[in-house]
């Protein structure tokens, strides 16, 4: 479960390196991670994934904003106010959640499909082996 934390922290499943974007955020990430060298896509289609974490994210927050509107409003509230409320959530959301939903796609495959000592770097392998 250290791979969820490390994915949920924008850091790498494998090494937990933090740099795993050019820029913070926004659909930016680079291929490889800098210390242990896993190709974050391991497949190809693998942040199909990703892009379905962050819909079903996205889409309970929206609903989650509509009937807290509901509860706190009343059942007699206007469209226009649902829409208001939860415009903002819907169009932000997604994009914020969007490096999350990567690294954390990514510690999720790893959980799956353990990582083999031929996707890591060399250097990294020798490293670890010597910690231990």
């Amino acid at each position: 479960m250290n791979e969820l934390r490390r994915g949920l922290s924008l850091a790498c499943a494998v090494c937990g390196s933090r740099h795993l974007f050019k820029r913070f955020g926004l659909f930016d990430m680079h291929e490889k991670c800098p210390l242990c060298g896993i190709q974050f896509e391991r497949m190809e289609g693998h942040f199909l994934g990703a892009v379905a974490l962050n819909t079903v994210i996205s889409a309970g927050a929206v609903l989650s904003t509509i009937c807290l509107t509901i509860v706190i409003a009343g059942t007699d509230v206007s469209s226009k106010l649902l829409l208001l409320t939860a415009l903002p959530m819907a169009t932000i959301l997604p994009v914020l959640f969007d490096p999350f939903s990567r690294t954390l796609w990514t510690a999720i495959d790893i959980l799956i499909r353990p990582v083999e000592p031929k996707e890591l770097n060399e250097a990294f392998q020798y490293n670890s082996s010597n910690e231990t």
